[in-house]
């Protein structure tokens, strides 16, 4: 049994309750350390820890900062905007590991702290920014499901298509020009397109999925050119859906079949396709699932990154 130490942001259904929950499933002690306790909005002190270095001073008041971290066999910190540099410079003392799953996005967070960390953990094989900003390490770690969670449901369909997300502007591009109305769940959609439903997590997410026949997935930019397939793609396939995203060389390496794309006139001929081939849009969600219970379970994931370590 390991003594696993991880820090990030609190709450259920993010990748710190599912790797702390995948680690304390195979019999380690698992303690999670909240780096946003006594943080009250943090899209404001992400916004200024990430542009204001004089900010950082006041960073050393939180509770993260100031806590004497005891031994461990291994220390996961997710992100890690909070953290001060001194604290950096105690926890670089132990087995100490950096879980970054915004692959080239806020690269300020990584510069100059970068080499706190033994290594860094991030979803992309793509690793050339990273060695360049000065990590000692870089291992690749896909996402993955929770099948306690992310789960077939026997419910009706209730949605042709739908989209599960929050506003990115290449996101609504592709949607306006979609030919079948999509319901489309999420927050910032402040440019209106298709049926809009407020965002949706946990078992209201999974049902959401159970009751699409097309179950579109749109990523981050750079999360396409990184070949970084989200979370979303495996919580879709483990929960049974219908997964519609766009076409990366890693996915055929992921799943044995996955429907992609790659213009909107292919993601167009594709929806109308499978929303009246009924058979064979089950039979490739069938294909996903299976996928995701043999390879791609957070516990999977769990038992890969303790081997890397």
């Amino acid at each position: 049994m390991a003594r696993i130490t991880v820090i990030g942001a609190g709450g259920l259904y993010n990748a710190e309750y599912f790797f702390v929950k995948a680690f304390r499933s195979l019999g380690n002690e698992a303690i999670f350390v909240d780096q946003y306790e006594g943080v009250t909005r943090k899209f404001l002190v992400r916004f200024v820890t990430t542009r204001f270095s004089l900010s950082r001073l006041a960073l050393s008041r939180l509770p993260v900062n100031r806590r004497e971290f005891s031994r461990s066999d291994l220390i996961l910190v997710f992100k890690g905007e909070l953290l001060t540099e001194n604290t950096l410079s105690r926890l670089s003392e132990m087995n100490t590991y950096l879980f970054y799953p915004d692959t080239y996005r806020f690269p300020i967070l990584l510069r100059n702290r970068i080499h706190y960390f033994r290594g860094i953990i991030t979803t992309t094989e793509r690793i050339e920014p990273y060695v360049k900003m000065g990590a000692r390490r870089v291992m690749t770690l896909r996402w993955a499901c929770d099948p306690e969670l992310h789960r077939p449901l026997q419910i009706s369909k209730a949605y042709d298509v739908t989209f599960v997300g929050t506003f990115y502007p290449n996101r609504w591009r592709v949607l306006r020009k979609l030919r079948v109305r999509p319901h489309v769940f999420g927050s910032l959609w402040y440019l209106k397109i298709g049926i809009h439903h407020p965002a949706v997590h946990g078992e209201e997410y999974v049902r959401v999925i159970n009751e699409s026949k097309v179950n579109l997935n749109i990523h981050h930019p750079v999360d396409l050119e990184a070949e970084a397939p989200n979370m979303r793609t495996f919580e879709i396939a483990g929960s049974g859906g219908f997964l519609l995203t766009e076409r990366m060389g890693c996915l055929t390496k992921l799943f044995r079949r996955v429907e992609t794309f790659s213009s909107v006139n292919e993601l167009n001929e594709k929806i109308e396709y499978y929303l009246e081939d009924e058979k064979e849009r089950e039979e490739v969600a069938l294909g996903l699932k299976e996928d995701c219970l043999e390879r791609h379970t957070y516990l999977h994931r769990a038992q890969e990154l303790m081997k890397l370590v």
